[in-house]
């Protein structure tokens, strides 16, 4: 694993450490259906915690571990959007995993 892609998996982890301390977490599991979501952020089905802590988190984290391609990402303006000023450290962790990912794309060749 390279060190920028373990970068992120820590980043990661912190982002699910600041949301539980934040009391964000969210304390049920969203339907199958609603995981299913084709909707950007699946704001037809869950909120954005949910959308973080059950889609984001373990996909960008199951990407790194199969050593797929990183997909081109751009999710602090929804957060922005979606959790405001309430939440500003989740935010700023959010605006790092945006930046990481970058930069491991483009140490990957993939940046367009």
């Amino acid at each position: 694993m390279t060190p920028g892609k373990q970068a992120i998996l820590n980043a990661l982890e912190a982002l699910a450490l600041s949301m539980r301390k934040e009391g964000v977490w969210p304390s049920t599991s969203p339907s199958n259906e609603a995981l299913n979501s084709t909707v950007p952020f699946a704001v037809d089905a869950m909120d954005f915690e949910s959308w973080l802590a059950f889609i984001f988190i373990p996909k960008m984290s199951q990407l790194i571990h199969s050593d797929a391609a990183l997909p081109e990402m751009e999710i602090t303006p929804a957060a922005r959007l979606y959790l405001e000023d309430r939440s500003t450290s989740i935010i700023k962790q959010i605006a790092a995993i945006d930046g990481l990912v970058q930069t491991a794309r483009v140490e990957q060749g993939m940046a367009q």
